[in-house]
């Protein structure tokens, strides 16, 4: 007997649920001491329920790390067009969305650094990261050259450019706590904009 809609979204509001007490488990004790037993526990839900839904750690650790990325990150930071007809405004907005992402993602970016950092031990979710950062950065060269060829940004080499305001965003998740970059977010799109070159 097929599931109604009543039971499809209950299914998935609770492999949501398993999925985020995972993220937040792994990002704040690491691969080793999150268990399936810790995930069920903070997910109100069985120990064998989590089997529902992933078939193993490996594979919840997997979805922990992929699904943000291949949701919200693909969708947002991709989220500019360097083609825009008024392209400063549109690298500033650029800009001013993505250190916002980088503050609001704080639990899920700190599940990314430890895959970058251990990258020989999860090859697999290291691949879509990798993959990611490269999709990532060929476009912001593609903003940052167009800008150059109409004079908003000063000449550079767009790659070096592109890879150091990535950069910058993964080290403001990683220098500042959550109140001091609350407090100067605002003051931290200044920096970010000058890493481009833009024109004085």
């Amino acid at each position: 007997m097929p599931l109604s809609d009543k039971q499809i979204k209950t299914m998935e509001q609770k492999r949501e649920k398993i999925l985020q007490q995972a993220i937040i488990l792994f990002a704040e004790q690491g691969y080793e001491s999150t268990t399936i037993a810790k995930v069920a526990k903070a997910s109100g839900v069985s120990f064998g329920s989590v089997f529902t839904y992933f078939e193993n750690k490996d594979q919840l650790f997997y979805h922990a790390v992929t699904e943000p990325l291949n949701t919200v990150f693909k969708v947002d930071l991709l989220e500019f067009d360097p083609d825009a007809e008024d392209l400063l405004a549109e690298i500033k907005s650029m800009i001013d969305k993505h250190i916002r992402i980088f503050i609001e993602m704080r639990t899920y970016l700190q599940l990314v650094v430890q895959v970058i950092g251990q990258h020989t031990k999860f090859p697999e979710p290291f691949k879509e990261l990798d993959d990611f950062s490269i999709e990532f950065i060929q476009k912001l060269i593609l903003i940052i050259t167009n800008a150059q060829r109409r004079g908003i940004l000063e000449e550079s080499d767009a790659d070096l450019t592109a890879t150091a305001y990535l950069g910058f965003l993964l080290g403001i998740r990683l220098t500042f706590t959550d109140y001091a970059v609350s407090r100067i977010w605002e003051k931290l799109k200044i920096p970010a904009f000058q890493l481009l070159y833009p024109k004085r």
